[in-house]
């Protein structure tokens, strides 16, 4: 009965006929834009009600920031976005609950008085915490070139 009903969530059917039922990759990818809005924001609420209380945040310098942490210095003043694209998406849903995304942004960011273009790979971790899909964790870095593979 569970994959039933996990099949007719993704189809987009409801057992009381047909639906709009939201697919987790879809309400992941709703959720990733709202981050991405209270980021150019700097709304510190709206952002730290995406995170999920496990937050583990790394860099792409590679520095590792805990939610409470993270959304602090977000709202410390000397750090702004503007501009953020997301690229390049690709979504999994590995397990129930968790989805998956690897993708590409682009973003103005300003620190301290100067700003700068980012460009940034990144695989995010979302999970359904109680009806609620947060990001749990974020892995990022700037992409320097081709990688070369030994024969």
């Amino acid at each position: 009965m569970k994959q039933i009903l996990r099949w007719m969530t993704v189809i987009g059917l409801t057992v009381g006929g047909l639906g709009a039922v939201e697919s987790p990759v879809a309400a992941v990818l709703r959720a990733d834009a709202a981050r991405c809005e209270a980021m150019m924001k700097g709304d510190g609420p709206a952002l730290a009600a995406l995170m999920s209380d496990g937050l583990r945040f790394v860099h792409s310098d590679g520095r590792v920031e805990l939610k409470a942490d993270y959304v602090k210095n977000m709202l410390a003043g000397d750090t702004e976005y503007a501009g953020v694209k997301t690229l390049d998406v690709q979504a999994l849903e590995p397990a129930p609950g968790v989805v998956v995304l690897i993708g590409a942004q682009e973003m103005r960011k300003r620190l301290g008085a100067t700003w700068s273009g980012v460009k940034l790979r990144y695989l995010a971790v979302w999970r359904n915490e109680g009806g609620t899909w947060r990001m749990f964790a974020w892995q990022s870095m700037r992409p320097a070139g081709n990688s070369v593979v030994p024969r």
